[in-house]
Formats: C-alpha cells, structure tokens, sequence
C-alpha cells in the first residue's frame, strides 16, 4: 500500500513538472514572437538584415554605398568614423539665391551611406507660429526645408543634426533634424546657431530685432534638442 502512494505520488509530481514546463514553453513562444514582431517593426522601412548604422534607424530608399557620394560634395562635420556632407544640386541664382542642397551622411565603418534631405526652394518658414521672445520651433515636413548650405552634429550619440542656410537673402534659416525619426524642427533664430554644447543638450542661436527707437540688435537664446526655448543667454547687442 505505500508503495502505491509513492508510486502514485511520483507520478504526479513528474506530470507537474511536464505541464510546467509546456507552459513555460509556450510563454516563450509567445514571448520570442513578440519579439520577432517588434524587431520586424524596427525594420519595416529597412532591410531586415540586423544591420544598423550608427545605431539610426535604417530607411532602405534613402541608403546607398559610399562610392556613390557625389564628388562634389564637402565634408561638413565629422566624428570619428561618422562624416556630414553637404552638396551643391544647383548653384545660387538670383530667383534662389540659396540655391539646392542636398545632406548626407556617412557611416566609414561599413562604408554606407544615407540622403538625409534635399532642400526645397520653394519652401516657406512658419514666422507667425515663432513669433514672441519665448517661442518655441516648429516641426515643418522633411520635404519642406528650405536650407541647408551647411551641417554639423548636434547631439552625442549623432541621431541629431544642424542644418542652416539663407534661402530669402536675409535670415538665416536654422533646422534640427532627428536622423531617427525623420523629422525637422525650424527655429525661430534669424542670425544662426552660435554654439551646441552636447553636453547639456543646448543649442545657442543668435536673432535680431529692432529697437522702438529705431536701430537694430542681437540676442542669443538657448533651445533644447527637441527646438524648446529654454532661456536668453545674453543682453541685446546693438548692431
């Protein structure tokens, strides 16, 4: 008789311990295919290959090989093995005295490289939504930067980007690009970017104005990463 109840006993621990591990099967099937979806996610606009550059996420139409940057193109900014590059499309004239840009921006390791934007001329700014001493930047579309004749690395881990340029022969129109997210935010500086210190995550950018007296000054303003006006960082400056 106890031997059966040992028997019996044993018997249904061992069938226990099988069904918890069937559970704990499933529970990592349904786990590993979530992660599988979530990672095919990452890379819907991409190949699907593991394979990122710069930690950016990939945007297939956009990347190409190093060979096929135009020779035309001249180095902007540099960090280590990452390089900005900016390229004359069409040269300034007088109905677009900017001109056409084009940015780019290589990776050396893996000798890729991607079109971040092409600038277009016909592009106009949002002033009205800028206006004020506090205001913040305005995201505009990717397809509507209207310059960026120069370009330099905004943030540590080189996800974010400074474009600028003078498309109306008067102001220098400054944009933020998030290289991840595709997107672009337009300041509302009129001189241009004076300083990023990537250690805090600010960018100084000077803008004028006009004194009720008449006559005309600058400001230096610090904005986040993300275009949020943060604080004035000097006196007006007559001009």
């Amino acid at each position: 008789m106890e031997m059966k109840k040992i028997l019996f006993t044993c018997s249904v621990a061992l069938l226990l311990m099988g069904c918890n591990k069937i559970s704990q099967a499933k529970a990592f099937g349904e786990t590993f295919d979530s992660l599988m979806n979530t990672t095919d996610s990452i890379f819907e606009e991409g190949e699907p290959d593991g394979s990122e550059m710069m930690g950016l996420a990939p945007y297939a139409e956009q990347e190409f090989d190093l060979s096929e940057l135009p020779t035309s193109a001249e180095e902007q900014d540099r960090s280590f093995n990452h390089v900005l590059y900016v390229n004359v499309e069409k040269e300034p004239n007088e109905e677009e005295p900017e001109g056409i840009y084009s940015v780019w921006v290589a990776d050396e390791r893996w000798d890729k490289l991607r079109k971040v934007l092409t600038t277009n001329p016909t592009a106009v700014a949002p002033w009205e939504q800028m206006s004020g001493k506090k205001a913040n930047g305005v995201e505009v579309p990717m397809h509507l930067i209207a310059a960026a004749s120069s370009a330099q690395y905004a943030s540590e881990d080189l996800s974010k980007i400074v474009v600028e340029g003078c498309p109306d022969g008067r102001n220098v129109w400054t944009y933020i690009i998030d290289l991840n997210k595709r997107k672009a935010i337009q300041l509302p500086s009129t001189e241009g970017v004076q300083e990023i210190d990537m250690d805090k995550g600010e960018i100084i950018a000077a803008s004028y104005g006009y004194y009720p007296e008449g006559g005309r000054y600058t400001v230096n303003k610090a904005y986040s990463l993300e275009g949020k006006f943060l604080r004035q960082v000097s006196e007006p400056q007559p001009e």
